[in-house]
């Protein structure tokens, strides 16, 4: 049995597999990731100890750098010169060639175009990064609300989503209480958790009367939901957040991080892979779609481990893209599903002239509509009146040669006259 949300989840990791130049980028990436989350967690160790240790963090943005080069030279057609397709040998070659201009490009934007150097690894890696992680994540709630959809609307089925409604304020306000009495977070840290938990709680609570507005609707599966997902991502950033970061080596949480970068790897990589497939002038290779979504992805690791590194707070180190995806998702979930009942509308009314009789059927129904009268008013009936006046000078009594017989007749007569 096909499970779609899997099925899509693995079709969109395939891009970063499909040949040798994929496999490469996708080896360069997986390196620099486990380079990054070491140095993240050596820095937070070390670095009272050690400052030095800051360069060491700072060195993992070779690692992004890279792909955008990378990604900048297969957007021009050039991916040849910075790999290859038939060896991975000249593939190492080129990467440590290219690895040393990336150095340097770095070095020259922290210390010539540093404003540059913010926008691209803060507000287009990070913040994009997690805009695109709240969006997939949204995204997949509806999807998979769509197919979980329900049919029939009973008393059952609102006394169920009026359950999850008020679970979702468990589920946060639950994460919080737990999360205070557990880890005794500092005063920032709480903070930035009820203001995130507030944020999602206002957002329950315009879910909530999305779904009285939606609860007769094929639309209030979705809405449910959506709303039950992200009350508990947000429990899940909240609790985060109150915890701390822990520098050593947490299985579980990073397992989650990993699912987390490997989703979203898979959401951008096949929407960006499907540009690809279109036949429009704007296309892009497999190679810049693929490049690009590492570009992004390592981008994010190496900001977030600065910020590691650089905040002074205990209880906020670690945790800054915890708290940004906490104040963030509510936001783009209402977009989201403000959109989502917007296509949904639209697409009712396009289907609606679908249900329309066909020609046939109206054909069949035009002769009820005709008044009988109308049948049985012989209006051409009257048309043989000229049929009598030819018969005034015609006897059709009498055959052809009778008739020629008489008027010889009367020629010779009147000859003797």
């Amino acid at each position: 049995m096909e499970i779609p949300i899997l099925t899509n989840f693995i079709e969109g990791l395939k891009l970063f597999f499909e040949s040798k130049k994929l496999r490469w980028f996708a080896l360069v990436f997986f390196i620099g990731a486990f380079f990054i989350t070491v140095w993240e967690r050596l820095g937070a160790i070390l670095g009272g100890i050690f400052p030095g240790i800051a360069l060491l963090v700072f060195s993992g943005g070779v690692f992004p750098t890279y792909f955008m080069l990378v990604a900048v030279m297969s957007l021009l057609g050039l991916s040849r010169f910075v790999v290859s397709e038939d060896s991975y040998k000249k593939s190492f070659i080129y990467t440590i060639i290219w690895g040393v201009i990336s150095a340097f490009v770095l070095i020259l934007m922290v210390f010539f175009t540093f404003p540059l150097f913010i926008f691209l690894f803060v507000g287009i890696t990070f913040l994009g990064w997690i805009g695109f992680q709240a969006y997939f994540a949204t995204r997949t709630s509806l999807g998979f609300a769509k197919g979980a959809d329900v049919g029939k609307r009973s008393l059952l089925i609102g006394l169920f989503y009026g359950a999850i409604y008020i679970f979702n304020y468990a589920v946060v306000i639950g994460a919080a209480i737990l999360g205070i009495i557990l880890f005794a977070p500092t005063l920032p840290a709480i903070g930035l958790a009820i203001l995130g938990g507030l944020l999602a709680l206002g957002f329950n609570f315009l879910n909530g009367l999305i779904l009285v507005a939606e609860r007769n609707k094929s639309t209030a599966s979705g809405v449910a939901v959506l709303g039950l997902f992200i009350s508990l991502y947000s429990a899940y950033f909240i609790y985060n957040v109150l915890k701390g970061f822990d520098p050593a080596l947490d299985l579980v949480s990073i397992a989650i991080s990993i699912a987390f970068i490997l989703y979203t790897m898979s959401g951008i990589g096949r929407t960006l892979a499907s540009r690809a497939e279109l036949d429009t002038r704007f296309k892009i290779s497999r190679e810049f779609a693929a490049t690009l979504t590492f570009f992004l992805a390592s981008g994010f690791m190496f900001v977030d481990s600065v910020f590691t590194l650089i905040i002074v707070d205990p209880g906020l180190q670690g945790v800054v893209s915890d708290v940004i995806k906490l104040l963030l998702f509510p936001f783009i979930a209402l977009v989201m599903v403000l959109n989502y009942l917007y296509h949904s509308k639209k697409a009712l009314k396009e289907a609606i002239p679908i249900s329309e009789p066909e020609e046939g059927e109206e054909m069949e129904a035009e002769p009820i509509e005709e008044e009988p009268g109308e049948m049985e008013e012989p209006e051409e009936m009257e048309e043989p009146a000229e049929e009598e006046d030819i018969s005034e000078d015609w006897d059709f009594d009498t055959t052809l040669e009778e008739q020629e017989e008489e008027e010889s007749s009367e020629e010779e007569f009147g000859e003797e006259d």
